[in-house]
């Protein structure tokens, strides 16, 4: 089943082991297998960065998307990432 996070003029659509973005201003969208994805969230300010995209080397991220996020709709966004990182982590 597919699960959805919605927010400004995105929407991130986790549907089994594929991650993909849609953008409200596009009409492309960027699609991430789970295998590929990492993601980053650092504290700032009265918020959080957080940074999505596909994983280079040990730590990095390649391409992706970043967002400032309130703590309410990152926990938001923590909630619905985990499925993508729970698929990621454990392959079935």
């Amino acid at each position: 089943m597919a699960t959805e996070f919605a927010f400004d003029d995105e929407i991130l659509l986790l549907d089994g082991r594929v991650l993909e973005i849609f953008h409200r201003g596009t009409e492309e969208s960027t699609r991430y297998h789970v295998a590929f994805l990492r993601i980053s969230a650092t504290p700032a300010g009265d918020g959080y960065k957080v940074r999505l995209g596909r994983a280079s080397g040990a730590d990095d991220i390649v391409g992706g998307r970043r967002w400032k996020m309130t703590p309410e709709r990152f926990a938001g966004f923590q909630t619905f990432i985990a499925d993508a990182i729970a698929a990621r982590d454990n392959p079935a």
